[in-house]
């Protein structure tokens, strides 16, 4: 790999890794703490006097319960026996009708829309998407409709703040993960029943509260961003590998050669297999052999 490459490389992985894209603005947050004064239990005789509920108006084909048992649900509270009546006429809307709500044309609210506005959204259709961190089965109230249970959830809104939306479910997907620490992105079309107030750690505070059938669930896939990292990653090995394998290479090929040596030559093994002769045998071989005659047969007449 040249080395132009793995510079681009390496580039584009601190590029990515120390500039990414900018901060998102921080929503602006929604103070949710109860404003409504509770009975004060250290006086024993003190009672809570509520005004009559103002008459709700809507058009009942567009509600998931009836106006007069709408018009009993109150905000800022727990649940109540009063809330009752809608509340499972909301569940048998969901169960009966899950085919129009499905297809319904629902507009997309923000948190604070619902939380601002909860009389103007009570039992009507609307639709929010963010993150469930938490989902637990709870048990229903004894009830004439056959529904012993939902599931409960708390989703952090996709736009923010950071408070839950607190949503129902008759039911959720198979494979759908369940528990106290969970982050599965949702899109949740429902009914909106009231601002509900629950016990939080330091005050009580105050939610949307949303009854749906069952969340619209797309199992998150690796981001790919990831993958582009772990290909950065391996590719920058690779660039590191060749780059010290090439400097190896040049490195050998730059070390002194070393000269085989040569072991010195024996010469009385190298002269073990020749005839040596005196001076006249040497003078009569060679007269010998311009006659013509061998020089072997000689030496034995001679002896």
């Amino acid at each position: 790999m040249p080395p132009a490459i793995v510079l681009v490389l390496v580039a584009g992985w601190i590029e990515r890794t120390y500039f990414g894209k900018p901060l998102q603005p921080t929503p602006p947050q929604v103070d949710t703490v109860s404003k409504s004064e509770w009975i004060d239990r250290t006086v024993s005789d003190a009672v809570v006097i509520e005004a009559d509920p103002e008459p709700f108006e809507g058009v009942a084909e567009e509600l998931g319960a009836s106006p007069r048992a709408l018009q009993r649900v109150r905000d800022d509270t727990v649940f109540r026996s009063s809330d009752d009546e809608a509340w499972f006429q909301i569940w048998m809307t969901l169960r009966s009708d899950a085919n129009r709500v499905e297809r319904a044309a629902v507009r997309e609210v923000s948190f604070a829309e619902l939380f601002g506005q909860p009389r103007s959204f009570r039992g009507r259709l609307v639709k929010i998407r963010g993150t469930i961190h938490r989902l637990q089965r709870v048990a229903a109230p004894p009830n004439q409709f056959n529904i012993e249970g939902y599931w409960q959830a708390w989703l952090e809104p996709q736009d923010g703040p950071a408070s839950p939306i607190v949503v129902y479910f008759l039911n959720i997907p198979e494979g759908f993960p369940e528990g106290m620490n969970i982050h599965e992105p949702v899109e949740v079309v429902g009914y909106f029943f009231k601002r509900w107030a629950y016990a939080a750690k330091d005050t009580v505070r105050l939610a949307p509260l949303v009854m749906a059938r069952q969340p619209i669930w797309r199992p998150v896939l690796p981001k790919a961003s990831d993958i582009n990292a772990l290909s950065t990653y391996a590719l920058i090995t690779m660039g590191a590998l060749v780059a010290l394998t090439f400097f190896g290479i040049r490195l050998a090929n730059r070390a002194p050669q070393k000269v085989a040596r040569q072991e010195p030559t024996d010469l009385t093994a190298t002269l073990s297999n020749i005839e040596l002769f005196s001076t006249s045998q040497a003078l009569q071989r060679l007269s010998e052999t311009g006659k013509g005659t061998d020089p072997d047969q000689t030496e034995e007449k001679l002896q």
